[in-house]
């Protein structure tokens, strides 16, 4: 899961976008990676047209990552986690936007599982070609009606 700031060992991450800065919420508290994310799935969240609020983006993520709700003795595997700290996040950007807040299950529906999908059918289609090779084919050409006379009928 990822959402780009300016988003795996459980899917911890909140991806930075130009410095690549990777922000983690695991038993360790909030952690900021600069490499080891390349196999993570991000998941955008701005629609097209809205891509200047990265910036500001940028500032709520540090601010609310450096909140007392994120040290490492509240982490909690099944309740104060990884997905928590990612939605909470998303919440708190909703709001301040004046959206609907979004539930696990919304943003899980909405956002995760049709990512995981598409990153589902690409890592089947890797794994095909590296078992079974591939080639490359020239496409069809367009179709042409035969000639009067041609045929073999």
């Amino acid at each position: 899961m990822g959402i780009k700031k300016s988003v795996h060992s459980s899917s911890d991450q909140l991806k930075g976008r130009f410095s690549g800065v990777v922000y983690n919420y695991t038993v360790h508290g909030v952690q900021r990676d600069e490499a080891g994310w390349g196999q993570s799935v991000s998941i955008p969240l701005l629609q097209p047209g809205m891509f200047g609020l990265m910036d500001q983006w940028d500032k709520y993520l540090e601010d609310f990552s450096t909140t007392g709700a994120w040290l490492p003795h509240r982490y909690e595997e099944d309740h104060h986690n990884c997905y928590s700290y990612a939605l909470k996040f998303i919440n708190c950007v909703l709001a301040t936007q004046g959206e609907e807040r979004l539930d696990r299950d919304e943003f899980t529906e909405k956002f995760v599982i049709p990512r995981t999908r598409k990153a589902s059918k690409y890592i089947m289609l890797y794994r095909m070609i590296e078992e079974h090779g591939f080639y490359v084919i020239e496409p069809p050409g367009p179709q042409t009606s035969p000639r009067p006379g041609n045929g073999s009928c």
